[in-house]
């Protein structure tokens, strides 16, 4: 089941903004099965997103790696059926939040993350350095992270 959403300037993202903050410009909704073939669809349709809000290239780069990388956590580690994206452009930011509905799954045994053989753990570490914030709330219910990232206009558009 793939569902798509593209929600209408102004609605409201699942977080209001922080004192301060810019509301929600525009939001897109994805929710897709927890699946490795998932990726490389969300990729795709970020980049479309990002490209028709006119957000700069390199943004839609990261935004890209950054939701790769949540997602695949959330194929890999917790057992979920499915995933939920939900991308929100604010004035100044790009806000992205993924949730899943598993249990976290046993680690299977290899090296620690900041060795140099390890065969993973660093994808949040990943995230937080493309990132300015960057949470994860994990309960019975399964798991969200919301994780901000500037948002740079894409000024080589022509009108």
């Amino acid at each position: 089941m793939i569902v798509t959403a593209d929600v209408h300037p102004g609605i409201p993202a699942a977080t209001p903004a922080p004192a301060g903050r810019s509301e929600t410009e525009n939001s897109a909704l994805w929710v897709m099965p927890a699946a490795p073939e998932t990726a490389p669809v969300l990729r795709r349709l970020l980049r479309r997103t990002m490209s028709r809000w006119e957000v700069a290239e390199e943004t839609g780069d990261a935004v890209a790696l950054v939701v790769t990388e949540l997602v695949g956590n959330a194929v890999r580690h917790s057992g979920s059926t499915d995933v939920a994206v939900l991308l929100a452009r604010h004035q100044d930011r790009i806000v992205v939040q993924v949730k899943d509905t598993g249990r976290w799954l046993p680690r299977p045994p290899c090296a620690e993350a900041d060795s140099e053989e390890a065969c993973g753990g660093r994808g949040l570490q990943l995230v937080r350095a493309y990132t300015t914030h960057c949470t994860v709330t994990s309960g019975p219910s399964g798991t969200l992270v919301v994780a901000e990232l500037p948002a740079t206009p894409d000024t080589g558009r022509t009108a």
